[in-house]
């Protein structure tokens, strides 16, 4: 049964919250039906301070962090006006083994304003019977993923192990740390020569978690507060000490000079091959994979995204191709022969922005195509001309940026899937129409995923064993690294749901650094790779680009919404 409103209480140290604290109550309070039902504070001679020798082990970590080191997402924001006229209560709690009780008597005044829901925001490891007191519980965030980083903070570990993603979740508390009722989680790119982007990505960017929550319980969805138990066994992590610290210092200065070199000396170079197999057998556990790549593309350019259709019986592959010097894509026409020659390429569409992701649908005996073209600021369909020559506008079908435009139809209904910038290798967003031209809805989950791993789409969806996948692109350790195969659970106009069941790829051979797209085209799977190259041209290109931005010039080949192409 659908709830009428939710009542929200908030446990904090003061007014004074992180800037990604108050964006979080920003959306909650853009719910309608939400209202923050009470502000729970710690009465201030109750704040135990850690203990000197603690103090003084950690103090370059909380020195540099508070400092050169912060992400703005923590720096503190007075959040007064959104508590607007809720009522203040200030409570004492009782510190046994390592966790915060609450009084009964504090409990009793919580429990006579009749939250829904408490968001804590302060006090520290919470115990005891406030966390049954909501009829939803206690929601917490945990910045990392708690299968194998507990503790904190945030980001900082990863960083020392090398881990390619950083995770977060919104929990309901339970007694164990960080081993509550998962509600909402997701992974995030670590970039690993910043602490301070990682942390700002992951904590704004889960913000809106408890309002995705408060809109499936006012929508109906019973479970939407049971979420899943998660089975951590995973150790505490300690705070970092000055030893910690200055290890971490050198890491990310390591980091970073990899990462300017990588940069200067290693060029992808993307190319098409065809898997003389249809899509669906790649989900077997032992997956073909002898691919027929095309000739290597010519110098300063490359191929990549393909989709293919046939005309009189003979394939043709549109695809993205991409010119190193202009730093600009067109979607351009091939036609592969068995015995790996080309035909010249024909240029099918051109605009005054990026083009990529030329997603082929057949639908009524025509070939429609939805290309990429974010810097548009918007998804257009189009038409294949009768003489096979050019891409024929036919209308525009969302008035919103989505990178790789997803457009399929299941059980009646058509969807469109994509990302959108900031996040666009990390944040999946869906919408639905009933007809193929539209009007298109956004789906209420928007964004139905954020991870890293597997949500930006990398081609056809098919059904394979009566069962619907999704394919998605893994660019957690590198852009495009290889490809997850999602098989959807659910997907209908009010919920959306998929498990990442294996990755594949990259494939074998000279383009083995990695893939980004898979279609169907009849019997066959048309696919992509990269390599990486050092480019004496494309070198001095980044070697202007760094010199301009360390000057304060502004960047004139800054990179597109692609995401690297």
């Amino acid at each position: 049964m659908a709830e009428k409103g939710l009542r929200v209480g908030v446990l904090c140290e003061n007014t004074r919250l992180q800037r990604w604290q108050v964006a979080c109550l920003r959306h909650l309070l853009a719910v309608p039906g939400v209202s923050i039902a009470l502000v729970v504070t710690r009465k201030p001679e109750d704040g135990p301070l850690p203990k000197p020798k603690r103090r003084w082990g950690t103090l370059l970590y909380r020195r540099w962090r508070d400092g050169a080191g912060q992400a703005d997402a923590m720096k503190s924001e007075d959040a007064s006006e959104l508590f607007g006229q809720a009522p203040m209560i200030q409570c004492r709690t009782e510190l046994k083994k390592g966790g915060e009780y609450f009084t009964s008597k504090d409990l009793d005044v919580i429990r006579n304003y009749s939250p829904d829901v408490l968001l804590r925001f302060g006090f520290n490891i919470i115990k005891g019977d406030l966390l049954q007191l909501p009829k939803y519980g206690v929601w917490s965030f945990h910045h990392g993923d708690e299968m194998r980083y507990r503790g904190g903070p945030p980001g900082f570990w990863e960083i020392m192990d090398g881990e390619p993603v950083t995770g977060a979740m919104l929990q309901r508390l339970t007694e164990k740390l960080d081993g509550g009722r998962i509600l909402r989680k997701g992974a995030f790119k670590t970039i690993d020569h910043s602490l301070r982007e990682t942390v700002e990505t992951v904590l704004m960017h889960s913000a809106h978690w408890p309002a995705w929550v408060c809109r499936e319980i006012l929508g109906g969805n019973p479970e939407a507060t049971e979420g899943r138990l998660s089975a951590t066994k995973a150790p505490v992590n300690r705070y970092p000490n000055n030893v910690d610290f200055l290890r971490f210092r050198w890491k990310m200065f390591q980091n970073k000079m990899r990462f300017h070199k990588e940069e200067m000396n290693a060029h992808e170079e993307w190319n098409i091959g065809v898997l003389p197999h249809p899509i669906s057998v790649l989900v077997q556990d032992a997956p073909p994979m002898n691919v027929r790549w095309l000739p290597p593309p010519a110098d300063g350019q490359y191929r990549a995204d393909p989709f293919g259709y046939e005309v009189d019986g003979r394939l043709n592959v549109l695809y993205e191709k991409f010119d190193q010097e202009t730093g600009k894509a067109s979607i351009a026409r091939i036609r592969p022969k068995r015995d790996g020659d080309l035909k010249r390429s024909r240029t099918m569409l051109e605009t005054k922005g990026h083009l990529s992701y030329p997603f082929v649908i057949e639908q009524d005996g025509r070939i429609l195509v939805v290309p990429e073209q974010a810097d548009s600021g918007r998804v257009e369909l189009y038409a294949l001309s009768l003489e096979n020559e050019a891409l024929v506008p036919v209308s525009v079908l969302l008035e919103e940026p989505l990178v790789d435009p997803t457009l399929f139809q299941y059980q009646g209904r058509w969807w469109l899937f994509g990302t959108k910038s900031p996040l666009t290798n990390t944040e999946l967003f869906a919408f639905f129409s009933e007809r193929l031209d539209g009007p298109f809805t956004a789906h209420p989950q928007n964004p139905v995923k954020s991870d890293i791993r597997s949500a930006r789409p990398a081609g056809t969806p098919f059904i394979a064993d009566g069962q619907l996948w999704r394919p998605g692109q893994d660019c957690s350790r590198t852009y495009g690294g290889r490809i997850a195969l999602n098989r959807v659970t659910e997907l209908s106009p009010e919920r959306f749901m998929e498990e990442t069941v294996k990755y594949i790829g990259p494939f074998k051979g000279t383009w083995n650094k990695g893939m980004h797209t898979i279609s169907a085209v009849g019997g066959v799977t048309l696919v992509d790779g990269k390599r990486f190259i050092t480019d004496g041209r494309q070198r001095e290109r980044v070697r202007k680009r760094k010199l301009d931005k360390l000057m304060g010039k502004p960047d004139a080949e800054t990179k597109k919404s692609k995401g690297g192409h």
